[in-house]
Formats: structure tokens, C-alpha cells, sequence
């Protein structure tokens, strides 16, 4: 029973006890002074926010170029900055391409429209307009991204890190291997990742390359390679693992953990990676590893020109790489066959949980991919090429990033070759995968699955005040440390309408599973919302949320003034979140782009994922402002501007897990004075669009001296218990049959 003392909420029945006066120290905010200033604040907060976010960033003013005009008309793109010493341009003959020519009237090169020869996807979904131009001599001789539809660039990182990582394409030869990240290669170019955008710098990488390449030998000035053409030999008995191993059939890539800056050790044996690869679409090879069933399955999903690429792996990381990403990149491990890349998307992609060979070892994970588009020739030796990021000696893995390769060829056992004349490019790229964070999504499980089991749990968890006020505490500390700062697992709003495109165009899970934090996180949310109400995820599980309630818990220790809006101003106030909201789904309906720009009315990026510094003042100044303001009002963010606090409000609206109530709480006041979120009714029920579960409603609930109908009760049974009066006693009977009619 709670010790808590009585703040006098028996007023609701006098007849039963004594009226106590309700006294509790708030200080609210004069409104012929304060208000009109808190007013004027939150409007010019939100007009400089949307004006700046809207403005911020757009690379072009008139969107996408449809194809590609040099020249200075309307429309027109400046082809001579990609071709130094260019002054007229014009068509090449049968091509998408225009030749530039000096002033000597001879050509000096082409330029290129990337969207003209390639549809590569990257972070957004969609593709990095990107003007190539390239010499006679095939050498590159500008690169200029000229419009994208990348979030992070568009309000986060600033566009001159896409400038310079373009800029060290000039004076390299279109034949020449490029990679994102360190590698130990020969005669390899290696590129710094965009720092916070690394999925961006692969799908631009691979843009650039592949549209110059394709221009080169459209033009004449590369030769197209031929192909080695042939046929698998097929053998109906599947082969054991043994007996693969004798043919030559897997490549292997094995990095070790000293090459990623780690100490050689653990249950891994100092292996940070260790990969068997192979082509099995051979009968013999694809029945031993998948089974007959698996194998059938994938032969008849297979096309025209495509192979099934297995990869399987040991080691203290994964090849499957890891991060949130529109359209998903599986940005770790890529193919090379001489020029060409393939780079592998999640509809390529299928899990291999077990090889069935004979005699196989166990594997950590393993993975079959659909080559698409006939970029990849068996009969031809082809690179696997691992990337990994290196450990920089501080508990954590660095953007410095290592690129591996090791060489393989079909034997012959297994492929029977004959020349042919073929050619192909590499284009396509997709894909990030799930279990590089495999363990911060078991860890993320297990928070989830704690604060849910809580509230299954409540009336021992509401059962006295102090024990409330720890736990939620120590819950919103792990919220902000532990999911904000270190998983960076904030969920947003953002996520809700990438959930809305995939109802539009298609939904792929997928896309989901590429991020495993965000992906747990959301499946927890949609838990505790259908079940009960927003409050639990609001009020518990919110990096943001719970960063701005502790720091007005700060500002009560620091006994700074309580800010707070009258009633009747914050009944109205708190609809304006669910304007926010429906003004991000029509924009984000009407532009993609958009929508992702106003979505930065929530302060998460700045407060989690991207560096303050690296952003404009101006969202700076408004995440100040909301911190600021947390230290003296309660969550002001949340109860008035939050739209994702408001569509999760709006599907807690069928919760079926409402906190009790009795007939009582209509007219008694000791709950409802001591809400924050001032989420009662009037008839004393509990508005769950409102309501961010702090329970302390439900500690007086059970509260036998703060209750009033508890508090009548108990004095009956003392006073029945002091006299013995069997009247009395058999009253107090009574009163315990009828208490579930109070509810």
C-alpha cells in the first residue's frame, strides 16, 4: 500500500469525508504578458523553420532534365564546364550524346546525361542526375551531379562534399578501377566516402563510371571487351563438400582482424572475414548447398541471363552490410569481371540459414543473389570485393574504409568455355543488409520487451510512487543514451511516409529489414500503440521525448519558473501537431522531396544523427530553442508540435487497454490537477491521444490515502474495526461487493 499522503481529493463526496483544500505549487505564466510573446515565438520558430527548410538545398530550381541540350536556351545545361576549351556543341550521330568541339572547330570530347544511359538508385530511391564529359582520349574531364533528391544532402550535409568527391574524377581514365574507401589494390584509385552519407557515394561511384564507360565505347575511343561464352556442365548426383573443395569450385576471401586495426582473438579466431563464393546454377553445385526444393525454387525465378552467386561467410562481421536506405544497398560486397560491377540489390537477394552439402562447415551467414541484366559472365575470372570499415582503436569502427578482393574461375569441371562477342555494363545497385547490428536489434528486443512486460505489470509497477518515478526515469535515461546517442535509433516521421510510399508504390519489406534498429523499434511502436495507446512509446521509448521531460525535471531541481498555457489556449494549441501532420502527408504526396525537406519541423536530426556544425544556423536555433524551452514547460514539442506523436495519437484511438477509472473521477480533481498532458475529460475518463502513460493517475488509483472513494472506504473499516457496530461492518461489505460498479 502507498504511503503517499493525501492531497484532499475526497471533495467529490463530501457526505462520506471531510472536504481538504487541493494545494500544489504551480506557477503559471500571466497571459497578458507571457502568452502573447510565447505566441509570437512559436509563430516566427515555425515560419523560419519551414521557410528555410523548404529553400534549403534544392540543386535545381527547375527539377530534373528530361534529356540532354548544351548551349545557353532555356533549359540548356553547361556542357562546357565538363568540357574545358569547349565553345559550340552538337549531337552525336544516333546517340544521346553531344560532341564538343574548341574553337579550332575540331572535337574535343562528349558529354554524357547520366539519366541517358543508366538508372542507378541511390540513397533516396531514385536516381543522381549526374553530367559526365570525357575526352578523346578517354579520360574524364568533368563531373557534375546536377540534381538529386538525396535527404541528407538536402538538408544535412552540405553540398560541397558532393563537389569534392566528384572532383577527383577529372584527369582519371574512364578504364580505370575506382572504389569508395582504402584499398590494398594495384592500380586501384581509392575515394574517401561522403562522411554520413556512404550509400550516396557508392551509387554516385557507379553512376560515373558506368556512363563513362558506355560513352567511351559508344564513341570508339574504348575497345568493348569480348566475352568467353560456354555452357555449365551438369551432373544430376549433388557433389559433398569434400568433393567441391577438390574441384576449385568456391573463391576465397579471408581479411583479418589485424588488417581492420583489431586484436586477433575471441571465438572467431581473429577472422573479421572469411567468404566462400561461387556461380551454382550447375545442378550438382545448387542441390548440394540449398536442397532439391530451395534449388528448384530459385531455378525457376531465374531469367534469361542470370546466375545464382553464393556467398558464405565466417567471422567476427558480416558481408551484408547495414543502414537505413531508401531502396537499400548492399554496399559491402560487389562482383568486378574486368570493367563491369555488380553490385546487388534486395530483390536479387535470398538468405541461405543452411548449407545442406555433405560434410559442410557450419557458416555465420549465407546468401544467394539473382545476377542481373547478363552482367556477369561465367566462363570469365570475376572479383569478389569485400569493404569494410576499419577499427579506430577507440571502441568503434571509423569512416576509413578498406576494400579486399580475391580472384575466382569456374573450373573447368564445372564450366565448359567457348569464345563469343558480348558486351555488357554493370549499372544497377540496391541494398543494405540487416545483421552487421544483428546485435543492437537483440539488445533493442530485449528494452522493448522489458518496458512492455512493465506494463503488463502495473499494478505492481504503480503500486507505490517512488518505485514509478524511478523506473520511468532510468527507462527515458536508456531512451536518450542508449537509443538516441548510441544506436542513433530515433524513429521519425520520415519513416511513417516511406511507409506511405510503399502503400502507393509497392510495398517490399526489404527496405525495412535494411536497417535492423529501425526496423525493431517500429515494430515495437505499432505493439504498445494498438495495445496501449501512444503514451507508452511517447512517453517511455522517445530519445527526444525523454531528453526534453528529464530536462524539465532538471529545471524543476534547478526551481526555475513553470511555463505553461492556459486551458482554454492549449485545447486549441494541441490540434496544431496534427495540422504539421497532415501538411508533411500532402506535401510529401504532392513531392517526395519535399515532404522529406518539411519533415525537418521535428529537431531528431539534429539532435542525434547529423553534427550541429555541419548544419544551418537556423535549425540549430531552433533545436536550441526547444531545449530552452523543455527546461521550464513540459515537452512542448510533443504536445503541440510532434506529427508523429499525432498519427500514433490517432491509432490510439482503439487501444484496448485504457487506465481504469471509477464513477468518481467525474468530479474529483486529484488526478486531473496533477496531469501534465491535461489528457482527462470531463467525464474523468482518459484521452489516450493525449495521455503519455507516466501512471502516476494509476498509483492514486490504488492509492488508499489519495483516492477519495479508497479513502471513504478505509475510514468505514477502521471505524467498523474500532467499535464493532455490525452495521458498519456489514456497510463496509457492501462497499467491497460494489467496487467493481465504481469502474
Amino acid at each position: 500500500m502507498s504511503t503517499r499522503p493525501y492531497e484532499g481529493g475526497a471533495a467529490s463526496l463530501r457526505p462520506m469525508c471531510q472536504e481538504k483544500p487541493f494545494s500544489r505549487w504551480v506557477l503559471v505564466a500571466q497571459a497578458s504578458v507571457v502568452i502573447p510573446m510565447l505566441r509570437r515565438w512559436f509563430m516566427v520558430a515555425i515560419l523560419t523553420v519551414f521557410f528555410v527548410v523548404i529553400s534549403a538545398g534544392a540543386p535545381s530550381a527547375g527539377g530534373a532534365p528530361e534529356r540532354l541540350v548544351c548551349g545557353v536556351a532555356p533549359g540548356a545545361l553547361d556542357c562546357s564546364a565538363m568540357l574545358p576549351g569547349a565553345v559550340r556543341f552538337e549531337p552525336f550521330a544516333g546517340s544521346p550524346y553531344q560532341t564538343g568541339f574548341n574553337k579550332d572547330n575540331k572535337p574535343i570530347g562528349w558529354v554524357a546525361l547520366s539519366t541517358d544511359v543508366v538508372n542507378i538508385k541511390a540513397y533516396s530511391g531514385k536516381p543522381l542526375v549526374t553530367l559526365v564529359g570525357v575526352n578523346t582520349d578517354g579520360v574524364f574531364a568533368g563531373v557534375q551531379v546536377i540534381y538529386h533528391s538525396e535527404p541528407i544532402l538536402l538538408v544535412g550535409i552540405p553540398e560541397s562534399a558532393m563537389e569534392n568527391f566528384v572532383g577527383h574524377y577529372s584527369g582519371t581514365s574512364v578504364s580505370s578501377r575506382v572504389v569508395v574507401g582504402k584499398s590494398d589494390g594495384d592500380g586501384v584509385k581509392s575515394i574517401d566516402a561522403i562522411s554520413g552519407a556512404t550509400v550516396t557515394a557508392l551509387a554516385l561511384n557507379q553512376t560515373v563510371l558506368a556512363v563513362g564507360r558506355r560513352l567511351a565505347m559508344d564513341v570508339g575511343v574504348l575497345a568493348r571487351d569480348r566475352a568467353v561464352g560456354g555452357h555449365f556442365v551438369e551432373r544430376s548426383v549433388p557433389l559433398t563438400w569434400a568433393e567441391m573443395e577438390a574441384e576449385g569450385v568456391f573463391g576465397r576471401l579471408y581479411v583479418s582482424e589485424e588488417k581492420m586495426g583489431r586484436t586477433s582473438g575471441g571465438s572467431d579466431h581473429g577472422q573479421f572475414m572469411n567468404l566462400w563464393f561461387t556461380i551454382a546454377d550447375a545442378p550438382q553445385i545448387g542441390r548440394a548447398l540449398f536442397g532439391d526444393n530451395d534449388y528448384k525454387w530459385l531455378r525457376d525465378r531465374q531469367r534469361e541471363g542470370e546466375h545464382l552467386v553464393v556467398v558464405l561467410g565466417v567471422g567476427s562481421s558480416s558481408f551484408k552490410g547495414s543502414g537505413f536506405v531508401r531502396g537499400g544497398i548492399f554496399d559491402r560486397i560487389r562482383l568486378e569481371q574486368g570493367l563491369r560491377q555488380l553490385i546487388f540489390r534486395d530483390t536479387d537477394y535470398r538468405n541461405v540459414p543452411v548449407v545442406r552439402a555433405v560434410g559442410a562447415p557450419d557458416f555465420k551467414e549465407g546468401a544467394v543473389f539473382f545476377s542481373r541484366d547478363g552482367k556477369l559472365r561465367p566462363g570469365e575470372p570475376f572479383d569478389l570485393v569485400f569493404m569494410g570499415s576499419r577499427y579506430d582503436g577507440k571502441g568503434g569502427f571509423s569512416r576509413e574504409f578498406h576494400s579486399f578482393s580475391a580472384t575466382h574461375r569456374l573450373p573447368d569441371s564445372l564450366y565448359k568455355r567457348r569464345p563469343t562477342n558480348e558486351f555488357l555494363q554493370g549499372e544497377n545497385i540496391y541494398g543494405q543488409a540487416w545483421r552487421n547490428r544483428g546485435p543492437r536489434a537483440w539488445l533493442l528486443v530485449g528494452f522493448l520487451m522489458t518496458v512492455m512486460g512493465l506494463f503488463l505489470r502495473k499494478n505492481w509497477l504503480t503500486a507505490h510512487m517512488k518505485r514509478l518515478s524511478l523506473i520511468h526515469g532510468g527507462v527515458m535515461v536508456i531512451s536518450v543514451l542508449v537509443l538516441g546517442f548510441m544506436f542513433k535509433a530515433q524513429p521519425s516521421i520520415t519513416q511513417l511516409l516511406t511507409l506511405l510510399d510503399g502503400a502507393l508504390n509497392g510495398f517490399r519489406l526489404e527496405l525495412y529489414l535494411s536497417e535492423p534498429t529501425i526496423f525493431v523499434s517500429w515494430i515495437g511502436i505499432a505493439l504498445v500503440t494498438l495495445v496501449w495507446g501512444r503514451g507508452v512509446f511517447c512517453g517511455w521509448l522517445c530519445p527526444f521525448g525523454a531528453l526534453t521531460e528529464l530536462l524539465f525535471r532538471l529545471g524543476r531541481w534547478l526551481r526555475l519558473p513553470k511555463l505553461e498555457l492556459p486551458p482554454k489556449i492549449h485545447r486549441r494549441a494541441r490540434l496544431l501537431r496534427y495540422l504539421v501532420l497532415v501538411g508533411l502527408v500532402g506535401s510529401f504526396l504532392y513531392s517526395a522531396e519535399l515532404g522529406e525537406r518539411l519533415a525537418e519541423v521535428e529537431p531528431f536530426k539534429t539532435t542525434f544523427l547529423v553534427a550541429p556544425w555541419t548544419r544551418h544556423w537556423t535549425f540549430v536555433g531552433w533545436w536550441l530553442l526547444l531545449i530552452l524551452l523543455s527546461l521550464a514547460w513540459f515537452r512542448p514539442f510533443c504536445r503541440y508540435l510532434c506529427p508523429l506523436g499525432a498519427g500514433l495519437g490517432l491509432a490510439s484511438t482503439w487501444a484496448p487497454l485504457v487506465p481504469p477509472r471509477r464513477i468518481a473521477c467525474k468530479n474529483c480533481q486529484v488526478c486531473r490537477r496533477g496531469c501534465e498532458l491535461k489528457a482527462f475529460r470531463p467525464d474523468g475518463s482518459i484521452d489516450l491521444r493525449e495521455c503519455l502513460s507516466c501512471l502516476e493517475c494509476e498509483v492514486h488509483y490504488h492509492d488508499d490515502t489519495v483516492c477519495p472513494p479508497l479513502v471513504a472506504l478505509r475510514s468505514l473499516m477502521r471505524a467498523a474495526e474500532d467499535d464493532c457496530d455490525s452495521i458498519r461492518v456489514s456497510q463496509v461489505i457492501r462497499l467491497h461487493e460494489k467496487k467493481k460498479e465504481w469502474t
